[in-house]
């Protein structure tokens, strides 16, 4: 053991050990100077010196206690903080969530795993995702953030659209035993109902066996597949500026699983304009005025033209005109429109108001007050009436609509009884 009766040569007068400065360092003792005792003699100085076992004290601004010790300040100063909001409040990411409706349906949306016949709605990946992107800066921000958000935003884009296509892929793949049942071609993408019969709204058709969700999910997945391999190029061409290039072809290329909410209220602008010129010129060609949108008149007329007589006598012009209201083309005075009204438009229309027979059974038997927000709004578009809820958002709109198709629905009823 090393000889501790050395040590009190080292202490001041303050009872505290002197600084190297004060004393040089001794080497390092050679074994000829260790010396081995048990003495209790030998180690009595050591009990007589006093040595600080705690930090010096100094104020604090604390109110809690007039004084802390230095090392508990230092824990203060730090940026760490075992709080779980602070972690919280660093690690979320900032990011835009698309606003929810307020008004719960009473059917839920399913996914393609639970998918059966009860559902009236259509699986949640037939519609477009949540499209995270970055908050907006000032526009006294540097350029090398503005940079960087652009950046942000480009992928923010690319990882929206690789997801709408991934939902493509698998609604087709899931629909293809229900096609198998619906006797349509697996690998050629064509929409249900392909014939042009007109059955009656009380019916049971083969589409209404499966179920309103089932078909819609055939429905619509189909539609999908067909603009997928040329929006696939673009994206692969174009890659983060795919957001630059698509608003110039719009929805005749983009899935509907692709397109971002600013692109969904675009079109539907466009599609209240064409519809409202429609209108004008249907007034104009039978001497009516034109009705105010939402009206019972407007439904009157739009139920008028989904009647079977309406569709196969119409002439060429008045077909234009009802594909225009129902979004079926994009203008009712387009070139050569007269000359292809007989093999390809009418059809076309008579295959809509098909679809809207089997749709309005299906919808007629779960009731309107089971579809979802965004069911409500699309099946009240694809009946000529999209910009009913014009200038209202959330809630209101939402209620507007449900309205409307309820009415829709009650005068549907009436005529085919």
């Amino acid at each position: 053991m090393f000889n501790y009766a050395l040590l009190p040569e080292k202490l001041g007068a303050n009872n505290s050990l002197t600084s190297d400065a004060e004393t040089p360092r001794n080497p390092r003792p050679s074994p000829s100077t260790i010396n081995i005792t048990t003495s209790h003699q030998t180690m009595a100085p050591l009990a007589r010196v006093q040595i600080p076992l705690v930090a010096p004290l100094r104020p604090s601004h604390h109110a809690y206690t007039p004084l802390r010790p230095i090392a508990l300040a230092c824990h203060h100063a730090s940026s760490f903080s075992t709080s779980a909001a602070s972690h919280a409040a660093k690690q979320q990411p900032r990011a835009r969530v698309q606003a929810t409706k307020s008004i719960t349906p009473v059917s839920p949306t399913p996914t393609l795993e639970n998918l059966s016949q009860s559902h009236i709605n259509a699986p949640i990946s037939t519609f477009p995702a949540i499209i995270n992107i970055p908050d907006p800066l000032p526009t006294s921000a540097p350029t090398p953030e503005k940079l960087k958000r652009l950046v942000a935003v480009g992928r923010a884009y690319l990882t929206f659209y690789k997801t709408g296509l991934k939902n493509v892929y698998h609604n087709y793949r899931a629909s293809l035993p229900l096609r198998r049942e619906l006797g349509l071609p697996a690998y050629l993408p064509v929409s249900p109902p392909r014939t042009t019969k007109f059955e009656s709204l009380l019916i049971e058709t083969p589409e209404t066996k499966l179920g309103r969700g089932r078909f819609q999910l055939v429905r619509r997945s189909a539609r999908d597949v067909q603009r997928m391999i040329p929006f696939t190029l673009i994206l692969i061409i174009c890659g983060e500026f795919t957001p630059l290039i698509v608003p110039i072809f719009g929805n005749a290329i983009t899935p509907a699983t692709c397109r971002v909410p600013g692109q969904v209220t675009k079109e539907r602008e466009a599609g209240s304009k064409r519809k409202v010129l429609a209108q004008q010129a249907l007034a104009a060609a039978t001497g009516e005025a034109v009705p105010v949108t939402g009206s019972d008149a407007e439904r009157a007329q739009l139920l008028e033209l989904t009647t079977i007589s309406s569709a196969q006598q119409a002439s060429a012009q008045k077909v234009l005109q009802a594909c225009a209201m129902f979004g079926l083309v994009k203008k009712h005075d387009r070139f050569l429109g007269t000359m292809l009204a007989g093999p390809v438009y009418r059809p076309r229309l008579l295959r809509h108001l098909h679809y809207l027979n089997i749709d309005d059974r299906m919808i007629l038997d779960a009731g309107v007050d089971a579809l979802s927000a965004e069911e409500v709004r699309i099946a009240v578009e694809e009946r000529g009436a999209g910009d009913v809820s014009a200038m209202l958002n959330g809630a209101k709109a939402e209620a507007v609509e449900r309205e409307w198709l309820k009415k829709w629905l009650s005068d549907r009823r009436e005529v085919k009884e």
